[in-house]
């Protein structure tokens, strides 16, 4: 692998500069400060002091560039050694702690204006948890991982015309990089055309999943979605784990709990029990249990932290 630790001088000191815009964090939700009318931003971050737990709504990239980076979320820790990469999905509540001394990329992203493609809501289940991509755990993809963000980077500090558009082209390269890599993983290596069996995987499984996307508030059933993919009930609950890596349940309780942190993010008013039904729940017990599971907090918490922030 060629990376690099060291990045070229004018880029250092040009990324230098942006670490004086400070991060807005307050209670646990940060309230990303992108570039003026742009939707992202990127630091080279050689703070020492960390960042307590939060998330905000952009998907957040960090690579470490130097020592060691220290990332926790509700379910998994992860300790970041130089040319590591941690893509954490929105809404995630994560802790971030630095040795004495270091370096790493952090960008920010917001990827609302993806959500249309089909491509990206097929890529979704591989961003229920942490993204980890290292030399040795995706080493047919790391290098090109890598060096697409700093490419990004590059382009950012640039300052060159058409930066913004010219960043999302890099990074939708990167996502379908990342999704070609996962529907691979989960093909038969037995089976004689892989190529082919991939191409219907990933065809068959887009389609379900853009289904779930679309039917998520509706009183969806295992059998119904294995009706929509013409298999049996018992073909389907073994092949979506192969493809998803977590169960039918788990993934249409974790659509839907997006769907109503994004709906007590904007409108603090309604009543929860409102949310929860909206959200495809049909009694608060469950609705509770499944937000504290994905959050680590009650919806009531995740609210009441909201509007603290407010005062």
């Amino acid at each position: 692998m060629k990376y690099e630790k060291i990045l070229p001088p004018p880029l250092i000191k040009d990324s230098l500069n942006q670490t004086s815009k400070e991060r807005s964090v307050s209670g646990s939700r940060e309230y990303v400060d992108y570039i003026a009318e742009s939707h992202l931003r990127i630091w080279y971050n050689t703070q020492t002091e960390g960042y307590a737990n939060h998330y905000h709504n952009a998907m957040e990239i960090i690579v470490c560039a130097e020592n060691q980076y220290d990332i926790t979320t509700s379910n998994n820790s992860y300790t970041l050694n130089p040319g590591d990469i941690l893509i954490i999905p929105p809404y995630m509540l994560h802790k971030l702690r630095s040795k004495p001394s270091g370096a790493r990329f952090i960008y920010l992203i917001d990827i609302d204006m993806l959500r249309c493609f089909q491509d990206y809501k097929a890529l979704s289940p591989a961003f229920i948890a942490p993204y980890l991509c290292t030399a040795s755990s995706r080493p047919e993809i790391y290098q090109h991982v890598y060096d697409s963000l700093m490419q990004m980077a590059n382009l950012y500090f640039s300052h060159q015309i058409f930066w913004e558009i010219s960043i999302y082209s890099v990074l939708l390269d990167l996502f379908a990089t990342l999704g070609a890599n996962h529907y691979l993983q989960t093909t038969d290596e037995s089976v004689d055309d892989i190529a082919d069996m991939q191409s219907e995987n990933y065809v068959l499984f887009a389609n379900l999943l853009n289904f779930i996307d679309t039917h998520y508030a509706d009183d969806l059933t295992l059998e119904q979605a294995a009706e929509y993919i013409g298999f049996s009930k018992y073909h389907f609950t073994r092949l979506f784990k192969q493809h998803t890596n977590t169960t039918f349940h788990n993934y249409l309780c974790y659509k839907r709990i997006q769907a109503a942190q994004t709906l007590l993010t904007e409108d603090r008013n309604r009543p929860i029990t409102e949310i929860a039904f909206s959200s495809g729940f049909n009694n608060l017990t469950t609705f509770n249990r499944c937000f504290s599971k994905y959050t680590s907090c009650s919806p009531t918490e995740y609210r009441n932290k909201l509007r603290h922030e407010e005062v």
